[in-house]
């Protein structure tokens, strides 16, 4: 039977979310202007009469929007003057999102996100607000009534994995813009004045190092703690739920969400270790989905963090379909073939070493800050030697009715695990060493929103020709 679902009223927020900067925040600071000095400027009359304007047509859109759940299809219809009608089959969805942040509990609204693979990448296919009640009836028409098994991590976990995942590069993301749009907000230069703070606390370091170094450490350490706030707002009050089909995860302190898909939904699954992660020998299991989260390259999270020997037995618990099958293939386990994966290391090392002495004797005065630069290039580099000395032990590929690849990707461990139908390309590299090495490199790339790829080097090329030909019965 089918069932018809009106907008939430605060759903005219959302509409008028893209002028918020622009538009919004200018009439706000406009008003409070005129409360305080008694003018009003020709702009704000100009302004006002635009956000009058905006949040009309607002209104009629959030008035005009309609959710009907059938049994098999799921139809969204908006707009008056220019109608649109979109119907999706039930069948077809990838995940479904519900979030609540602190406004939302307060009038018992939550944002509702539905995605399917043929949506945009990077954002949700249709998002829309509706009352809690209304969301919940939703959710339970799409995805059915069933009691899951609740699985619940520590505070513990989610803080080892926001502290392990997160990075001052996020942080910088994250908090430059902030900083940017709430200065013009408040009419100051808010960025100068923090890095000129910035600038005063490192002056009072005393190092080895120049001034500069002291000032770029503390932005980066900075930036890390913004990065691993937001993470860990994000992911606390962690839970998963478990059905026979189906998989829910639930997250958020502040702003709270709630994501369901099916397992059939799963284009892969990773296990995965970042550089912080090898301290604790943790581990954090992550699957691909399609139209989840609000970037292309975001995976869903299914365990936080863990223990090879916890990750494996939630695999095995989870995903028992996508247990790994056919040959093993891997890289010959003699001197030669480490030397091979050792060699980019070594030529990086001495291309850092010599380009860092010539720049000593060029730039005399720069050579404490040079010194530094090249402690730190050489740091990187050590680590990524490490990485392929754990590429040589370690990777790996099978592949059968299910492709299972170990591996090193960037300067994580990784762990791919996927169905061979849901392999869009699987291409084979060689380079001149390896014609007469008969070696090949491997890349594994998943049809999935994301395209997640994978690449296992130094393989033999013919027994990697006789696997391919066995999975797709056909000759390469």
């Amino acid at each position: 039977m089918k069932r018809e679902f009106r907008a939430h009223p605060l759903m005219i927020t959302r509409l008028i979310k893209p002028f918020l900067f622009v538009l919004i925040f200018p009439v706000i600071k406009g008003v409070l202007q005129y409360f305080i000095k008694g003018e009003v400027t020709g702009v704000l009359t100009l302004e006002l009469i635009a956000f009058m304007a905006i949040t009309l047509m607002a209104a009629l859109r959030c008035a005009s929007f309609r959710l009907i759940c059938g049994k098999n299809t799921v139809t969204i219809r908006m707009g008056l003057i220019f109608k649109t009608k979109s119907v999706i089959s039930i069948a077809k969805l990838s995940s479904v999102q519900t979030e609540q942040n602190p406004i939302d509990a307060v009038f018992r609204a939550v944002t509702y996100r539905i995605n399917t693979e043929a949506g945009p990448k990077g954002s949700a296919d249709f998002e829309f607000k509706l009352s809690l009640s209304d969301s919940k009836e939703v959710s339970r028409r799409l995805y059915g009534d069933k009691k899951p098994t609740a699985v619940k991590f520590s505070v513990f976990k989610v803080a080892v994995m926001a502290a392990t995942t997160s990075s001052a590069v996020t942080g910088m993301i994250i908090g430059v813009p902030i900083i940017n749009k709430a200065g013009k907000l408040l009419g100051f230069a808010l960025d100068k004045m923090l890095f000129d703070e910035i600038n005063n606390v490192s002056s009072k370091v005393q190092s080895y190092f120049p001034p500069i170094v002291n000032t770029i450490t503390l932005i980066f350490l900075l930036a890390y703690g913004v990065s691993f706030f937001y993470s860990l707002f994000k992911y606390i009050n962690f839970k998963l739920f478990l059905e026979e089909d189906n998989l829910e995860v639930r997250a958020g302190f502040f702003i709270r969400s709630r994501t369901s898909f099916k397992k059939k939904s799963v284009k892969d699954v990773i296990i995965d270790q970042t550089p912080l992660m090898r301290l604790f020998k943790r581990y954090a299991m992550k699957v691909s989905v399609g139209g989840y989260g609000n970037s292309k390259s975001e995976r869903a999270v299914i365990v936080p963090s863990g223990r090879r020997g916890e990750i494996k037995r939630c695999f095995s618990m989870y995903f028992p379909f996508l247990a790994p099958d056919g040959k093993l293939l891997h890289a010959k386990r003699d001197n030669r073939t480490k030397r091979r994966f050792l060699f980019w290391p070594t030529l990086w090392f001495i291309a850092v070493i010599v380009l860092s002495s010539v720049l000593s004797l060029i730039f005399k005065s720069f050579s404490r800050l040079i010194l530094f630069l090249t402690v730190v290039a050489c740091c990187v580099i050590m680590y990524y030697a490490y990485l392929c000395i754990f590429e040589f032990r370690f990777g790996k590929l099978k592949m059968g009715k299910n492709i299972f690849a170990q591996t090193v990707k960037g300067f994580n461990t990784c762990e791919l695990y996927c169905p061979m139908e849901n392999v869009g390309q699987i291409k084979l590299i060689r380079n001149i060493p390896d014609v007469p090495r008969k070696t090949c490199k491997v890349v594994v790339t998943v049809c999935s929103e994301s395209a997640d790829s994978i690449k296992v080097r130094h393989l033999n090329y013919d027994e990697v020709k006789k696997s391919i030909a066995e999975c797709y019965g056909v000759e390469v």
